[in-house]
């Protein structure tokens, strides 16, 4: 997860969620920026700079497995698609994802 909340505030919210994954903050919005996701609002926008919320499955390596566009609600990813998501990443990064039977001795 990306806040631009500032991180003692991210920190206090992952506390209370529970979270043992990382929360990363960019308060002051300098990610979105170098990503190239800020939303485009008309001039003087009171919010300042919005970063299209995209979700994305991450490879062991940081590499993008897949990228939702969730602007839209039909944008975000279901359970299922994440699942599958998971599926393929495991399949692709553990050589025991695939179940293989013990070879049967030859006696018996």
């Amino acid at each position: 997860m990306i806040s631009t909340d500032p991180p003692e505030i991210s920190a206090a919210f992952r506390t209370g969620l529970g979270a043992t994954f990382t929360f990363l903050s960019d308060h002051e919005r300098k990610a979105i920026s170098a990503l190239d996701i800020v939303e485009v609002t008309p001039p003087g926008f009171r919010h300042g700079l919005l970063a299209v919320p995209y979700t994305f499955s991450l490879l062991p390596d940081l590499t993008i497995h897949r990228i939702y566009n969730g602007w839209w609600f039909v944008g975000r990813p279901t359970n299922e698609e994440l699942r599958q998501d998971l599926r393929a990443m495991m399949e692709r990064c553990r050589a025991d994802y695939v179940y293989r039977a013990p070879a049967q001795d030859a006696a018996g």
